[in-house]
């Protein structure tokens, strides 16, 4: 992602998903470098679907090192500055919502500037900005209504944490971060595999229904969840790296070093996770490409 000019929003990466609403923004952003520096004419609500590193400054504060884990939950208000950079970033959700939009859909927040946070664990949210994530992807085939559905109850909710102090929503104080990151490395290490709960359970160092209980209570999520999430986006690089080599992936070829028991299995996996499949999600990568869709030949169909 190239650095945009001063006072001006972020431009999404060329392969990112974008969505304009009355009054409101949504964009995915991939996993990506980046660097941006820019004051926000919009409240900006952002989500990390993948563990982050890098450096970041908001307001007049010191730039200083971030490490956001996955299913976190940020918020900057209109004016304040931002810089944030990260040298390999992570699936992002970015809802920018205009202030007067913000007011209305969340009529009960105080008035004024509102504060900055950032890195928080809220499980009620991680839903919300899975269903938004899932919209974005479908594009043209969501219906306005549900999408403004799920805009106003992302802004509820965030306007909830603002009133009530986002450090009074903690994560499950059993799942650790060095937990949650012996997990996601567990997924990691094994994408291809067969994942037993007994097996990463003794590799946690929790029993398997308290681990499984835990993981949820902290994430808003599901072990199954996250993993086919893992696997979906190894799917989904592994698409993109062939297409920039020029020439399409064979999805079973994918299928089968991410895990999934056939092209079939992952064609509904993705279309459950994302609304599109593999194929569909391979032709929005081919259109968004600068040298257009001409130069590579079609995938096959699902």
């Amino acid at each position: 992602m190239s650095e945009p000019e001063r006072n001006t929003a972020p431009r999404p990466h060329r392969s990112a998903r974008h969505h304009d609403g009355p009054g409101f923004a949504v964009t995915v952003l991939p996993a990506s470098p980046y660097q941006v520096s820019y004051v926000p004419a919009h409240h900006v609500i952002g989500f990390t679907f993948e563990r982050q590193r890098g450096v970041d400054a908001f307001g007049s504060a010191r730039r200083r090192l971030f490490d956001a884990e996955p299913w976190r939950l940020a918020f900057t208000p209109a004016g304040c500055d931002v810089f944030s950079a990260s040298d390999r970033g992570g699936e992002y959700l970015m809802l920018t919502v205009a202030p007067e939009t913000f007011a209305r859909l969340a009529p009960g927040i105080a008035r004024g500037r509102l504060p900055q946070f950032t890195n928080v664990a809220d499980p009620l949210f991680t839903p919300l900005a899975t269903a938004l994530r899932r919209a974005t992807m479908l594009g043209a085939a969501i219906s306005p209504l549900a999408m403004e559905t799920l805009a106003a109850a992302v802004v509820e909710r965030v306007s909830v944490l603002l009133g009530a102090g986002t450090l009074r929503v903690p994560p499950e104080r059993r799942m650790t971060s060095r937990r949650l990151k012996r997990i996601l490395d567990h997924f990691e290490a094994r994408l291809g595999e067969e994942i037993r709960l007994a097996d990463l359970a003794s590799d946690i160092g929790l029993s398997e229904s308290y681990l499984a209980r835990t993981f949820r209570a902290a994430t808003g999520t599901t072990l199954h969840a996250a993993l086919l999430d893992r696997r979906i986006a190894r799917a989904r690089s592994l698409i993109e790296a062939a297409l920039r080599r020029g020439a399409p992936a064979s999805l079973a070829d994918v299928a089968a070093v991410t895990g999934f028991s056939s092209h079939a299995h992952m064609t509904t996996a993705f279309r459950r996770v994302l609304g599109v499949t593999p194929s569909e999600w391979m032709r929005m990568m081919v259109s968004r490409s600068p040298r257009g869709s001409t130069d590579h030949a079609s995938p096959a169909d699902d």
